[in-house]
């Protein structure tokens, strides 16, 4: 079974994100911020993390290329900022809020194929 890490600061999209992931079979753990991420990325094999772009104190593109300093993994950003137009180097993709549910498991089973 898959790990993915989701990093979101606003409760309600963390906790949907990870009913969706869970009744999809995927192993999920999540993280409201920063530190949080950061302690759960250290203690546990992640293969796929889903961070939010605007954390508070830090950004999505920050974390992710902390995490893929430490250890090969595969990050997904999502962000509701319309003028964050380009995907950072430190992202495997980036995809636009509001996403719907289809579109974001076809994304992450996409991502997920490479790890075979």
């Amino acid at each position: 079974m898959r790990t993915i890490l989701v990093i979101d600061d606003h409760v309600a999209t963390l906790e949907t994100l990870c009913l969706i992931l869970n009744a999809n079979k995927y192993h999920v753990l999540s993280a409201a911020n920063a530190p949080q991420a950061e302690t759960q990325f250290a203690a546990v094999h992640i293969d796929l993390v889903i961070v939010d772009h605007g954390l508070p104190g830090v950004t999505g593109d920050q974390l992710a290329r902390k995490f893929k300093a430490a250890k090969s993994v595969l990050v997904i950003m999502l962000s509701g900022n319309p003028e964050l137009v380009g995907k950072p180097d430190s992202v495997d993709l980036l995809l636009a809020k509001p996403i719907s549910v289809p579109h974001l498991l076809a994304e992450i089973d996409g991502l997920m194929a490479q790890l075979n």
